[in-house]
């Protein structure tokens, strides 16, 4: 937790321009010069009123000062060269780099696309001929072929009906047809769902291939999306397997569980003990929430007609058994800001994605230049065996003198050249063999690689040059560098000091005990009786307790000798706010009969046997407040040394000409 606050202020202390050349140089620390731009961006990126105010100019001068000069104490002593930075920056550039090695405002409309699909729901049925993803051409021309046959003519819905029920009593195992029920976004393969989104009710779409073969989708119908419910269920274990006998018992059981509920029971406590799903009856039948397609079609229709929370349904029959079905919680969809973000990171994990890293793909083919030696490559190709189709093949470890198969130069952003070698593409082509399909050819499947090879180049090469070419980009990954240094320096000079310097903690706190005082307190007991007679003979007890020596023990056991809830006391030294029944009564010694309240349905006797004058907390009593405060000493005294070490200067009057 402490890194993560440090790394939030190291990154709201740096702004997006920090390589700026065009702007008045406004300081130096050292050799290192901040220009006038570096520090109004960040000065603007984190004042929110965007009003500029001297005042608050003036303080931000003085911390982002003091943030440098500690980044810079932090390189000196090499920390920016250990091992552990150097692959924790590693790490967070590969996060960051991420949105950049796709074409992003490709992944906008598609989150957008994908949002607008959430908005609705879509029922069809689909016919699909199976067919491998790396079939020859031979093959999916044929599997194309048989979809057609069996697709041609279908006009209405009856069609479609008649041609599933043919293919589902035929005995051709390649093909698959279905009524699917309704779906949403995310449910199948994005170009299933492209396909079923984009053809209007009552129609057949054209051939649709997924990694599963060629479709054809009839859509029955569109609704607006129904949202998410969470509901609880009583299950009576039912199937078409079990004999009459059997079957006619599981109905007898679920309509007398739903009599008793009928009759005012509790809902899970009846699941508890009589669910068959016992995954959810140890939580009282809960079930986590769902939302279209995510259940059998007969609980979802069930589930989403309960109007209000805690309605219930009549016993519901699906392919499990039986189900009695109580609403919990309902929420309808989400707005686009609310699930934006959860939606960018299923496109990131969904086929979809691949889509914004095709779209850059191609533009960076028009982007960059790429040279190729293709007499260089065949060396490779050459190499390759027929293994190789069957995923076997093993890469020799020597060949002839290595050269250069493809080069790739940004003549725009960076003038960067960067050259892949015929082991760079030997090495790609045995890390991503697979088996193929015996009639591709060995020739048709190397292209394919080089393809691929060419493409994962290209993606390592715009990786290489993201910082000449975005300066957020740059400007965000000197924030982490910065911002990792800072967090390392400051546990050592600071956090972690605090903690283990128990001599220096104590020394500080005898100097500064006053600062941590406890304010006036009582020492003072609280009696809850449960009615008046139990308040009258607690009281009676409360006025000799001093005199005769009485503990809450010896006064528990005296008035709660019919039961044990008769009367409560708790004892201790308040502080104002600590209880509200101390609170009500007065600061001063006393025994004290508190008026009833509007909440109180008993009787409270507050007893203040002595008020505490304001005095020092102990350092145990306040080790977290000094231990803080500590901190802060130590920091600004390693801070006053820094200024002492480094030598800076900020030019007055540029920063008075910002002011204004």
């Amino acid at each position: 937790m402490m890194k993560k606050i440090v790394l939030v202020f190291a990154l709201g202390l740096l702004g997006l321009n920090l390589l700026a050349q065009d702007s008045q140089t406004l300081m130096k620390i050292e050799n290192d010069i901040i220009s006038v731009d570096d520090f109004l961006a960040i000065y603007n990126k984190n004042n929110t009123s965007n009003v500029v105010d001297k005042k608050s100019m003036d303080e931000y001068l003085d911390l982002f000062i003091n943030f440098k000069l500690k980044v810079k104490a932090a390189e000196d002593l090499g920390m920016d060269t250990a091992t552990k930075f150097i692959n924790e920056l590693a790490g967070y550039r590969k996060q960051l780099a991420q949105p950049y090695l796709v074409d992003r405002a490709m992944n906008d409309q598609l989150i957008k696309e994908a949002y607008d699909r959430m908005t609705q729901d879509v029922s069809a049925y689909h016919i699909l001929v199976k067919v491998a993803d790396n079939a020859s051409p031979a093959d999916t021309l044929a599997a194309l072929k048989k979809l057609k046959g069996y697709s041609n003519g279908i006009k209405t819905e009856k069609n479609m009906e008649d041609a599933v029920a043919k293919i589902r009593s035929s005995k051709d195992e390649s093909v698959i047809a279905e009524d699917l029920g309704y779906f949403t976004a995310f449910s199948m393969v994005y170009p299933f769902e492209s396909a079923a989104y984009n053809t209007p009710v009552g129609t057949l779409s054209k051939p649709v291939r997924t990694r599963f073969g060629y479709h054809v989708i009839f859509v029955k119908d569109k609704r607006p999306a129904r949202g998410e419910i969470r509901v609880s269920h009583v299950m009576v274990r039912a199937s078409s397997e079990m004999n009459p006998e059997d079957q006619k018992r599981a109905e007898e059981k679920v309509n007398e569980l739903y009599e008793r509920l009928e009759q005012g029971e509790d809902f899970g406590s009846l699941a508890k003990e009589f669910s068959d799903d016992k995954a959810s009856a140890r939580n009282e039948g809960r079930l986590p929430w769902f939302g279209t397609g995510r259940m059998v079609p007969s609980f979802e229709d069930a589930a989403f007609s309960l109007e209000q929370n805690g309605e219930y349904s009549k016993p519901v029959r699906t392919n499990y058994g039986w189900h009695i079905i109580k609403r919990d919680e309902y929420k309808g969809i989400s707005s686009f800001d609310e699930q934006e973000s959860s939606i960018k990171k299923r496109i990131e994990r969904d086929s979809r994605g691949q889509k914004g890293r095709a779209s850059l793909l191609k533009k960076l083919k028009e982007e960059y230049a790429l040279s190729y030696n293709f007499k260089k490559r065949e060396v490779i190709n050459k190499l390759v065996s027929s293994d190789y189709l069957e995923g076997k093949w093993i890469a020799p470890e020597e060949f002839p003198k290595e050269g250069v198969v493809l080069t790739i130069t940004d003549n725009v952003y960076s003038n960067e050249t960067l050259s892949f070698t015929q082991k760079d593409y030997l090495n790609y082509l045995q890390k991503f063999q697979r088996k193929s399909v015996d009639e591709q050819k060995l020739s048709t499947l190397l292209k394919t690689q080089w393809e691929g090879f060419v493409d994962a180049s290209l993606i390592t090469f715009e990786d290489e040059v993201l910082d000449a070419k975005y300066p957020e980009f740059r400007a965000l990954m000197q924030e982490y560098h910065d911002g990792i240094l800072l967090f390392d320096l400051m546990d050592q000079k600071v956090w972690t000091k605090a903690v283990k310097d128990s001599a220096g903690l104590s020394e500080f706190y005898e100097a500064n005990k006053n600062d941590f005082m406890w304010g006036e307190r009582v020492d003072a007991s609280v009696y809850i009786c449960e009615d008046a007679a139990i308040a009258k003979k607690t009281m009676k007890l409360a006025k000799k307790r001093l005199k005769k020596g009485y503990t809450d023990l010896y006064i528990l056991d005296e008035v709660n000798d019919e039961s044990s809830l008769s009367l409560s006391v708790r004892s201790g030294i308040y502080s104002k706010g600590d209880d509200e029944y101390i609170d009500r009564a007065e600061f001063e010694p006393g025994i004290y009969e508190l008026p009833a309240g509007e909440s109180d349905t008993k009787k409270v006797i507050v007893q203040v046997y002595k008020k505490m004058q304001p005095q020092p907390k102990s350092l145990n009593e306040a080790r977290g407040l000094v231990t803080s405060a500590y901190q802060n000493h130590l920091e600004s005294n390693w801070i006053a040394e820094l200024r002492e070490k480094y030598s800076f200067t900020v030019d007055q009057e540029v920063f008075k000409s910002i002011q204004e």
